[in-house]
């Protein structure tokens, strides 16, 4: 085979591959229309602010491989999260700011990781909340500090306290685990 045939033959391969990512994120763009949130500002007063938090991914509650394309929150990227006493609003880099009324808000819990980042045992912060849909969902962040992860898990209490702030997840894929790893050991 000579190397212009070579050079052929991977770029179709990788023309493939890459127009089946694009249609997959396409259709999944589709799928996830329904958990659209409505375009309402929050107006109550700021319980807490958290700025600079990595924003990790959301997901379906118990499914934390399963990316979800909800507008404002598709991709990975630094975030500022307020919580208010009417809701929590957080508002990814490059993307629209989302506005989670407190109605919605379930509650908060830790993870080690999710779809795009894994970390130490609950490094990550998950704020449980239910789309329009009534579907719950799951958001990830990174706190710089345990110092913040705790505060950020305080503030959401604040605004829902009839959630337990760790038992929010379905017992299928909790995010405690009773098991110990080998990093443990």
């Amino acid at each position: 085979m000579s190397r212009t045939m070579f050079l052929i033959l991977w770029l179709v391969i990788a023309s493939g591959i890459l127009t089946f990512m694009a249609l997959a994120w396409r259709a999944r763009n589709r799928r996830d229309a329904g958990l659209a949130l409505p375009d309402h500002g929050l107006a109550g007063d700021v319980v807490q602010t958290f700025e600079h938090v990595g924003y990790v991914s959301t997901t379906p509650a118990g499914a934390p491989l399963e990316r979800l394309a909800i507008p404002g929150l598709r991709y990975k990227g630094w975030a500022d999260v307020t919580v208010r006493r009417d809701g929590v609003e957080i508002a990814v880099t490059g993307e629209r700011p989302v506005h989670l009324a407190a109605a919605s808000v379930r509650g908060t819990d830790s993870a080690g990781g999710r779809i795009g980042k894994v970390v130490e045992r609950d490094g990550l912060a998950l704020l449980g909340w239910e789309g329009i849909d009534g579907r719950p969902v799951e958001s990830s962040f990174r706190f710089s500090t345990v110092g913040d992860q705790r505060r950020f898990a305080a503030a959401v209490g604040e605004i829902a306290p009839g959630t337990a702030t760790e038992n929010f997840s379905p017992p299928i894929a909790s995010s405690k685990t009773t098991h110990t790893s080998q990093e443990d050991a």
